[in-house]
């Protein structure tokens, strides 16, 4: 009797043991079981470039080339680049914005005013169009007898640093406003009118070869270490006028809105 209680335990515990190990052993079938690999990321789905097109249809200037997005990468910051609704005429094209339009410049930068001036770079002082930090310019709008508008900017470096960059950020502003207030004497048959404010703006007509004329509305402003022009445009045939009437802000909200953007993107504003 005694014999055969003692088999049973022994059974009895034999099979207990067995079943702990089959419960807590590996499974061999090759497969980890009750996991399922994560998928491999794939990343944040791409932020579509927006278009800031106008209902009446697209408004990139003709441009085709891939938007920068963010200018960043370019030496110039997105946040440098005005508000468009700061720009004239906005409330009737609903300009692209700029940013998404920058494109840096290389060499010598070209101001619309010394351009369609036919102003050429001053000798010995070419280096203020050639030096600084980063250089950039953007261009939205319709082109011919619709306005286009272009802002282009000039970061020579940070003022704090070196009171050297403030003082030739104020040399190339001069130097610029004084080609187009000069306009007459490099492009024949020109007009210019200055407006009587705080901050540059003047308005230029410029006869083409073509017979054909073109009509800017300039804006440079200086803030930190930086240039600013904005340059607005139409370009008509002889005795007409642009499409679309002008319709401004006062030159001190324009102006304002080129400031605020460069002082909050870029160093050196007070």
């Amino acid at each position: 009797m005694r014999n055969s209680t003692r088999l049973v335990t022994t059974t009895a515990a034999a099979l207990l043991l067995v079943g702990a190990l089959s419960a807590c052993g590996p499974d061999n079938s090759g497969q980890d079981a009750g996991k399922t690999a994560a998928p491999a990321p794939t990343g944040a789905a791409p932020t579509a470039a927006p278009t800031g097109a106008p209902a009446t249809g697209g408004n990139t200037g003709g441009s085709t080339a891939k938007p920068t997005g963010s200018g960043a990468d370019k030496g110039i910051p997105a946040k440098a680049w005005m508000d468009t609704k700061s720009i004239p005429m906005d409330e009737t094209y609903h300009y692209a914005p700029l940013a998404a339009n920058a494109k840096p410049v290389t060499g010598a930068i070209n101001f619309k005013g010394m351009e369609l001036c036919h102003s050429p770079l001053p000798k010995g002082e070419e280096y203020f169009f050639t030096g600084g930090d980063a250089r950039a310019k953007a261009s939205v709008g319709f082109g011919g007898d619709r306005w286009t508008a272009q802002q282009t900017l000039l970061f020579w470096g940070d003022p704090t640093h070196s009171s050297g960059n403030g003082q030739s950020v104020g040399v190339i502003r001069d130097l610029l406003t004084e080609a187009v207030k000069d306009c007459a004497k490099t492009a024949p048959g020109a007009t210019v009118t200055v407006a009587k404010s705080d901050d540059f703006a003047a308005t230029v007509t410029v006869p083409q070869p073509d017979g054909s004329t073109v009509t800017l509305h300039e804006y440079v402003i200086n803030a930190g270490g930086t240039v600013s022009e904005l340059s607005v445009w139409a370009t008509t045939k002889a005795g007409a006028q642009p499409k679309d009437a002008w319709k401004a802000p006062e030159d001190k909200y324009v102006a304002t809105g080129m400031t605020a953007a460069i002082c909050e993107a870029l160093p050196g504003c007070n």
